[in-house]
């Protein structure tokens, strides 16, 4: 939606930044819609409060927003708030009012838009990129079909108003402030040095190669506007719509980082205790032989090494909480310790094995 739109005829034309940032409660409701839709959803609540409140206390709401759509269609619809938001104009309103009073001619500007869209990714060179955008988009254009009946337009209305109204008490006691501050925070940075880069968060994937690259390119040919997402902890996004360039990040990104930092450097010891095959093995063969007294020579032994380096790999091992010593009469033996191993391999599982 153009400004001409938007302003009354008394209205002054507002320059637009090429480099600003704010708070925008209407990208916040759009994160805050894809985040519920996403495969991961349930296992965000201890990085997410707002979704664990959602999760708790909403569990309807939220069951009727992931049901909303097809599941075949559930992960790439809930981008598609970000277009309606972002593309039609309403990225930097200070409510989200405008946006639900005007819900009923969206779907109809949504899909005038995507056509222009198709026009463009037609356009790519790319055999890749064109087939994977145009795809994309007929998804999209697909359910703004439907957001044109009545009722499924409705629907869709109710939930993203209902997901507000136990939103906006959080974005007004806290988001809003806390928004505002960064946004503050990367205007003072980006002054200081010239560099976008250099001003958002330094472990947020728009740092990765191939975003700088799409950034760079858009702020030569446009404006870039920066949203410091209250309901995001780590996720956030980078997007071209037709006035900027949308880039969101939680405020907590380098906070959730150090968090993730700390999980690695806790599981590392356990699996560098397994990477060895000869400690593997032998963790292997006191789980096996539970029911005999293995002692480090009898373990050396059959590993086949010295009973000086059969002491190094259990003295690891037990260093990791892999495994523990017994005394029986004289002697030492190592057993299993069974729920350590079970936890090791739970942390990694969280680690590298996230829903998708």
């Amino acid at each position: 939606m153009s400004a001409s739109n938007i302003l009354t005829f008394s209205a002054p034309d507002v320059e637009i930044p090429k480099v600003d940032a704010m708070p925008s409660p209407t990208l916040e409701l759009a994160y805050a819609f894809y985040a519920l839709t996403r495969p991961d959803s349930a296992q965000r609540t201890n990085e997410l409060p707002w979704l664990k409140t959602l999760y708790t206390k909403h569990s309807n709401l939220v069951e009727a927003i992931q049901v909303f759509w097809p599941e075949d269609q559930r992960s790439e619809a809930g981008g598609d708030l970000f277009m309606i938001v972002g593309d039609l104009g309403y990225a930097r309103d200070k409510d989200v009012d405008r946006l639900f009073s005007e819900f009923d001619k969206i779907p109809q500007l949504l899909i005038k838009r995507g056509e222009s869209y198709r026009k463009k990714f037609q356009a790519y060179e790319d055999k890749g990129k064109r087939e994977h955008e145009l795809k994309s988009l007929e998804g999209m254009l697909k359910r703004a079909e439907l957001l044109k009946q009545r009722e499924a337009r409705k629907r869709y209305l109710s939930l993203l108003k209902q997901l507000w109204k136990v939103l906006e008490p959080i974005w007004k006691e806290e988001g809003y402030a806390e928004s505002k501050r960064a946004s503050e925070a990367f205007l003072n940075k980006y002054r200081e040095t010239g560099n976008v880069l250099d001003a958002i968060p330094a472990h947020h994937f728009t740092q990765f190669e191939a975003s700088q690259k799409h950034i760079q390119t858009s702020l030569e040919k446009g404006k870039l506007l920066v949203v410091p997402l209250f309901f995001a902890a780590a996720g956030g996004f980078s997007f071209d719509f037709a006035d900027s360039h949308y880039i969101g990040y939680g405020i907590q990104s380098e906070h959730m980082f150090e968090k993730l930092l700390t999980q690695v450097e806790k599981v590392a010891p356990k699996m560098k205790a397994l990477s060895d095959p000869t400690r593997l093995m032998m963790l292997t063969l006191i789980a096996r032989y539970e029911n005999f007294v293995l002692t480090v020579g009898d373990l050396a032994t059959q590993l086949g090494v010295t009973q000086p380096t059969a002491s190094g790999h259990l003295k690891l091992l037990k260093e990791a909480g892999l495994v523990a010593l017994k005394k029986q009469g004289n002697k030492s033996f190592y057993y299993v310790n069974s729920d350590a191993i079970k936890q090791a391999i739970a942390e990694l599982s969280d680690l590298v094995l996230r829903p998708k």
